[in-house]
Formats: structure tokens, C-alpha cells, sequence
């Protein structure tokens, strides 16, 4: 994170960022979709339910225009409504590092008792239903949720072992994890080595700079270690070619559905 990015975050509501953020993606649709040629509405975010002439290009992502969904929330978000009873039954869920286009959906479910949680750090704000939260806790209750996500945080954590461990103890008996992180493409192993600690050595190899690891898919070790009963779900496995371009996903994401019996 930049400086400037850093300053901004600690110096303005979460309330205004996120309404200069919509301001901007608007803008940009359109002004893509006109400078493409893009009129015909060709793509779909199961996120927001909605048809779109293009996704938006900033920077390497492809954002959805109205909640700012990637390619892994649209990725997930269909899986999830899909392919598990999140959106059916009557559930905890407790969503952990909540995004802003799954934490504005999961809000509005009247099914769902959402608890959304996140490490707060000195001088930010956070969005507001959101609670602190460590994931390395001592504390954390246990067979306490139906359903738990946690999406881009373990590649944060230096002991993923007691993060993985405490996911499954909070899950009920029968319950599911739906967990993704960053992936070596390639079925490379994961990379970690913890004598890298500067920002910029570890953006070099670890792709970002907090970020501790660069996990392989041999992360459903550490899963099935925890307990679990692990199912790997890769994105082009998943969609077909034309159900990749259409929903703008990545052909190599992955996610993993943990189950706990």
C-alpha cells in the first residue's frame, strides 16, 4: 500500500471512500464501454445479478460496476449460491476480512445471522457491522458457525497452522468453510520463508507487501491436517471458456470448500 493510499484510509470515513469509489467506477463503465464499442450487454456478475456491457479494467483487476466485485468475489459468490444452502437456510455465518460487495449482500439476507469480523488496526474505520477479531485467538468460540468465509487473509498470517486449526473449531459439526488465497500458478509448492520481512522483498516474492507466503494448491495439507475434508474447486474446471469470459473469471482461481463431520 502507498503512502498516499495509506493517508487516505486514515484520514477519511469509509462512508465517503465508498461513495467516491462508486463515483469512479460509473464513470469508468462508461467511458470504457464507449471507448470499446462495448453497447451490447455481454456480462454477468452473479454478485450483483446483473448484465453489463464490460467489467471495469483498473489497474489488473475486472471490477463489477455496482459493488466492485473481482474475479474471485464473482468467482466465489456463484459457487456459494450455487453450489451450497449459504442463501437458503438458516445460518451463522460468520465472514472473516469482509469484502464490500459479499458484506453488502449477506447484510440484507434475513436468513442469515452475519457476523462479519476484521483485525482492527490503529486509525482506520471499518464497515459497520464489522467487529474486532483475531484469528489467532485463544478465546474464539467453539461450534459456534454454520458457515465461515475467509477470503486473502491467510497469506497475511506468519502461523497459518492455529488460523486453520481455530476455523475448524469455530465450525459446527456438518459445517463449511469456504476459503481462498493467492495461488502459485503452474502446481508450483507453496514458497514461504520468514527471513523475508522488508515490504518490498516480500511484494518480490510473495506478490504482495504483507504478505508472508505464496501458497500452492498443496495448501489442502494444512486443511486436511486442521480436520477438514477438503474439495478444490479450480475456476476453468468449474466454468467453461465462454462462462469465463461472460462472468470475468481468471482461469487459474481456486477455492476451497472445507468441510468439518
Amino acid at each position: 500500500m502507498n503512502k498516499l493510499t495509506l493517508f487516505i484510509k486514515k484520514n477519511s470515513s469509509v462512508k465517503l471512500r465508498i461513495f467516491f469509489r462508486k463515483t469512479r467506477w460509473k464513470f469508468l463503465y462508461y467511458y470504457q464501454s464507449i471507448v470499446c464499442f462495448k453497447f451490447k450487454k455481454e456480462y454477468y456478475c452473479p454478485v450483483n445479478r446483473k448484465k453489463y456491457r464490460t467489467f471495469i479494467k483498473t489497474k489488473k483487476l475486472l471490477l463489477s460496476p455496482d459493488l466492485g466485485a473481482r474475479q474471485r468475489h464473482r468467482f466465489i459468490w456463484h459457487y456459494l449460491s450455487e453450489n451450497t444452502n449459504v442463501l437458503k437456510i438458516n445460518s451463522k455465518l460468520l465472514h472473516i476480512s469482509p469484502e464490500y460487495c459479499f458484506y453488502e449482500k449477506f447484510r440484507k439476507q434475513k436468513n442469515i445471522e452475519y457476523f462479519p469480523v476484521d483485525k482492527f488496526e490503529p486509525g482506520y474505520d471499518y464497515l459497520s457491522l464489522t467487529k474486532n477479531f483475531d484469528l489467532l485467538g485463544d478465546d474464539l468460540p467453539k461450534h459456534e458457525y454454520d458457515f465461515i468465509i475467509c477470503n486473502h487473509v491467510l497469506e497475511h498470517i506468519i502461523d497459518d497452522k492455529t488460523a486453520i486449526n481455530n476455523i475448524f473449531s469455530m465450525l459446527k459439526t456438518g459445517g463449511t468453510a469456504i476459503v481462498s488465497v493467492p495461488i502459485l500458478p503452474n502446481n508450483q509448492p507453496t514458497f514461504e520463508d520468514f527471513s523475508i520481512a522488508s515490504p518490498k522483498e516480500r511484494k518480490k516474492y510473495f506478490g504482495q507487501w504483507d504478505h508472508v507466503r505464496y501458497y500452492g494448491t498443496d495448501i489442502c495439507r494444512r486443511f486436511s491436517d486442521a480436520g477438514f475434508d477438503v474439495k478444490t474447486i479450480k475456476s476453468d474446471d468449474y466454468f467453461s471458456g465462454k462462462e469465463l469470459k461472460t462472468f470475468g473469471v481468471s482461469k487459474e482461481s481456486y477455492l476451497f470448500e472445507l468441510r468439518k463431520h
